[in-house]
């Protein structure tokens, strides 16, 4: 797998008191996927294990307060590849896999829509002999639609018709993962999303009670196939980091070489003047930078160790007065801890020792 890397993004927001400043800036970190893979799972196969559900089952449409007849059924057997597109391509553009392929045929014959079925150990054999490593199997896509429509009469002698469209659906699907050497499946999920629609059209009934449920079906199913597809890959995130500085000459070198990605100097800058100080808030607040700083050099665990001195500090120093620093050292705290861990996840999943 590609290697994982850290993006920094200085946004160089001040904020300016009297005697000191804070530097605001943006980093964005990798958040380990929420399925670790084995990290031999690198060439992965889509699956249509599903049956479509019947045409009628979970749908409710109605016009003026009365169903209508059933003259518009719906397409719902494109929409399970609908889902296994977007999924696919979502696994191919994050450079996570090696491969990605779609198996174009759907492995069920039968009409048990309800029900899901493993893959047969045998059929595992058949597909893992083609040199993939997992395989991703949707077992089952479910919708429930409601629709009202209600005509409205605009103009003035005029037979000219709109109409209020006032829909909700809900879409399930389930999916199971299986990996080379693993008859039993992986791990198995769900995932379900909605989708609503409340708006005035002109009242044209394949618009309405066609065009439009499939649509907005279609562009549900996309949906959830990108959750399903978000769940196998680590993704980025951005949070906000901040570091301390005043008008002393050093403190403004320090950051100035922080905000030109130079930890290295920023850290010696700051470790010197750590042992210039005396007042415990001011100890505080390098070590705080210190903390920042290590976290930037991807070194989490001597981040943790200075945020915790910062906490020492802070306990030396009137709470009443650093309040907020004290909210800000601890919330840090809890936050290296979680990316010590993440980390330990991103390693397993990048396939790193």
């Amino acid at each position: 797998m590609k290697n994982k890397a850290e993006k920094i993004l200085f946004l160089l927001l001040i904020t300016c008191s009297s005697c000191s400043s804070i530097y605001r800036f943006s980093v964005e970190m990798q958040e380990p996927a929420l399925f670790t893979l084995p990290a031999s799972a690198q060439n992965v196969l889509i699956l249509n294990n599903t049956v479509t559900q019947t045409e009628n089952y979970g749908i409710e449409r109605k016009y003026d307060g009365r169903s209508i007849r059933p003259d518009f059924p719906l397409s719902l057997d494109s929409m399970i590849w609908a889902s296994i597109a977007e999924i696919a391509t979502v696994l191919t553009e994050s450079d996570f896999f090696n491969t990605i392929a779609v198996y174009k045929q759907p492995l069920r014959t039968d009409t048990e829509w309800l029900t899901t079925l493993e893959i047969s150990p045998e059929m595992q054999s058949e597909f893992f002999e083609e040199n993939y490593d997992a395989l991703l199997v949707i077992d089952r896509l479910l919708f429930s639609l409601k629709e009202n429509v209600k005509t409205i009469k605009t103009g003035f002698f005029t037979i000219e018709q709109t109409a209020f469209v006032d829909m909700r659906v809900d879409g399930i699907i389930t999916c199971s993962m299986y990996t080379y050497g693993n008859e039993k499946t992986f791990i198995s999920f769900t995932v379900t999303d909605s989708l609503y629609v409340k708006s005035t059209i002109n009242n044209d009934s394949i618009l309405l009670f066609k065009e439009i449920p499939e649509f907005i079906m279609d562009e549900l199913s996309r949906q959830l196939g990108n959750q399903v597809a978000n769940r196998f890959i680590p993704m980025w995130r951005s949070s906000e980091r901040l570091l301390f500085t005043n008008l002393n000459p050093r403190m403004k070198e320090a950051l100035s070489y922080a905000a030109d990605h130079q930890w290295d100097k920023a850290e010696l800058i700051w470790i010197t003047e750590l042992e210039k100080k005396t007042k415990p808030a001011d100890k505080a607040k390098i070590a705080y930078n210190l903390a920042i700083t290590n976290e930037m050099k991807d070194k989490f665990v001597q981040a943790l160790e200075w945020a915790q001195k910062a906490k020492e500090y802070l306990k030396n120093a009137n709470p009443n007065n650093y309040s907020q620093e004290i909210e800000l050292t601890d919330k840090t705290i809890l936050e290296l801890e979680r990316r010590i861990r993440n980390n330990r996840l991103l390693d397993l999943q990048w396939g790193k020792e």
